[in-house]
């Protein structure tokens, strides 16, 4: 006769052996996923199908292995049961990933795949992509729902195993999301954003990093690209100073007035992008195209040297008129600190044979990179790190499509939240082409859990101008100062955008009592900031606020310029 004991000691080691198995077969379904990822990239379309097979046997043996009735009764255990709870979930989840996601992510990815997108006159094939929608689109949903409900279950139990690899789970199954979250835009928009429907027209500018303005840098040439069923073509390459004089018809509110009318925003080209959000840059340039020229664009595209360095280490150099290169590893130099050093004036001859090579890197560089056919899985990867560093921007004209992207690192928006928010930008005041040599860094500090609490926002800022050798477009001056200035000086005007409903007690500058202008951009509020910065040394900004407590992660803006900005954040923790 078993008794009672006898009854909960087989029953806990059916639960342990059962429990070693399906992390087992656990194990399998991790490895496969990578190898899966492997043989998809490299178009092994035979291989890939055979493997996700084999990962949705070995996820649905560990779904089998764990959902008998013991194991839901041990699983819900008040007190004991939590990582019995994390393993069904994981392995509920992977046998419907297996299940239902991956068959349909196989077929789709060989519609799409990138090696025979491109059509031999080197358009898109546009009905491949729009095809392949449905599937995208119900396999994303799966794995969104899928991550959340892994998210949702028990991450420390009084088993590390477990915890460990329900952490190894989660962090796949989230990049998982994230890959077919992307995937699904781009199915849905690109059709429509390249012609499938009738012609469109883009407007392209070329950031400049070297002087720094709110969605990056300041833009300089720029180009209008026609897409017309699939196929791209650049139909008109411009300098800088086509649109000088040409003013914009666009109203953003009294919130922007109130912080950029003074600058002349929407009147002078080079300063329509001092806010970060990017639509209001978008939408202000589109408009001064469509003033001077009479079309109308589509949609706004914006790119950095970075990005165009990025895209380049994946097609190769481009060759310029004069037999030169731009390639990954010079086009941030090239662009932002050889050429003033080639064309050292202001003004006059060395001026205009600037732009005019500036112009000629520009065309050189995007061409390369939207005729080639080779390594487009590769090209889409460097597309992908660009836009999640606010590098390569887009806004589109129709509400629907700029409804999707704005869900996206792509469409550089400043998000209306009531997360905490850690926003720096930084605008280059000076009128020259020192922030090439700018480092920057930030501490964000929160302490105290009551409905608000104190926060404390720490900014440094470095002028790594080297002593002697720059030419004086890059040193040199714009701005009225009442004070002594010296050779590779800058002056920043520094904006924080602080969480909704913060409240800004006191600011320093280099220790003292500093000023600035308060404003609110799309909820949050903003302080700006004049600060002087001198060659070889920094300047520390320090704001206190009080802001409304959250449990949210905190947001941070990350504006790119040439080099990273440093953030560090310390939240209070609070039961």
């Amino acid at each position: 006769m078993i008794t009672a004991g006898g009854v909960l000691l087989l029953g806990g080691l059916w639960l342990g052996v059962t429990a070693l198995m399906a992390r087992s077969e656990l194990n399998q379904v991790r490895a496969e996923a990578r190898t899966l990822s492997t043989q998809l990239s490299a178009s092994n379309w035979s291989a890939g199908r055979t493997t996700a097979a084999a990962l949705a046997t070995h996820a649905h043996r560990a779904n089998q292995l764990t959902s008998g009735p013991l194991w839901a009764l041990a699983a819900a255990l008040p007190s004991g049961g939590e990582p019995l709870k994390t393993v069904r979930g994981l392995t509920a989840g992977a046998d419907a990933i297996g299940r239902d996601a991956l068959p349909q992510l196989v077929s789709a990815a060989q519609g799409l795949n990138p090696r025979t997108l491109r059509q031999p006159d080197g358009s898109i094939d546009l009905a491949r992509i729009t095809a392949a929608a449905p599937a995208i689109n119900s396999a994303s949903a799966l794995v969104a729902q899928t991550t959340k409900t892994i998210s949702a279950l028990p991450a420390h139990t009084w088993l590390s195993s477990i915890d460990s690899s329900y952490a190894g789970a989660l962090r796949q199954v989230s990049d998982l999301d994230n890959t077919l979250t992307s995937a699904d835009l781009a199915v849905r928009v690109l059709p429509t954003m390249l012609g499938q429907n009738g012609p469109q027209r883009y407007f392209l500018a070329f950031q400049n990093e070297a002087e720094s303005r709110g969605t990056g840098g300041l833009p300089g040439a720029f180009a209008i690209i026609e897409a017309n069923d699939g196929k791209l073509q650049f139909t008109r390459m411009e300098s800088d100073t086509t649109l000088e004089g040409v003013a914009a018809n666009v109203d953003f509110g009294p919130d922007y007035h109130h912080l950029y009318d003074a600058a002349g925003t929407t009147t002078l080209y080079g300063n329509g992008n001092l806010s970060p959000n990017f639509p209001y840059a978008a939408q202000i340039w589109a408009s001064m195209w469509k003033n001077y020229s009479g079309q109308k664009v589509d949609g706004v595209i914006a790119v950095d040297p970075t990005a165009l360095g990025y895209l380049l280490a994946v097609t190769g150099p481009a060759t310029l008129p004069d037999k030169s290169q731009v390639n990954a590893g010079n086009a941030v130099a090239l662009t932002q600190a050889t050429n003033y050093a080639m064309f050292p004036g202001s003004s006059g001859a060395d001026n205009t044979q600037r732009k005019a090579y500036l112009l000629e890197v520009a065309s050189a560089a995007s061409k390369k990179i939207i005729d080639t056919h080779s390594q487009p899985t590769a090209l889409l990867r460097a597309a992908g790190q660009a836009a999640s560093e606010r590098r390569f921007l887009v806004w589109s004209a129709d509400p629907a499509i700029q409804a999707e992207l704005a869900q996206t690192s792509l469409a550089g928006i400043i998000p209306v939240t009531t997360a905490p928010y850690v926003g720096m930008s930084i605008v280059n005041a000076g009128g020259n082409k020192l922030d090439y040599y700018l480092d920057r860094s930030l501490t964000w500090q929160a302490t105290g859990c009551g409905p608000t609490r104190a926060s404390t926002v720490t900014i440094t800022l470095t002028n790594n101008a080297p002593a002697a050798g720059l030419p004086p477009i890059v040193t040199g001056r714009e701005d009225s100062h009442s004070y002594p200035i010296k050779v590779g000086d800058n002056r920043l005007e520094v904006s924080y955008l602080a969480t909704q409903g913060a409240v800004l007690h006191s600011v320093t500058v280099a220790g003292r009592p500093g000023t600035g202008r308060i404003g609110v951009e799309r909820g949050h509020p903003v302080y700006m900031i004049d600060v002087e910065l001198p060659r070889g040394t920094s300047r520390t900004v320090v704001l206190h606020l009080s802001e409304p407590t959250s449990a949210a992660t905190p947001i941070v803006l990350r504006q790119p310029l040439v080099r990273p900005l440093q953030v560090t954040l310390k939240d209070a923790v609070c039961s």
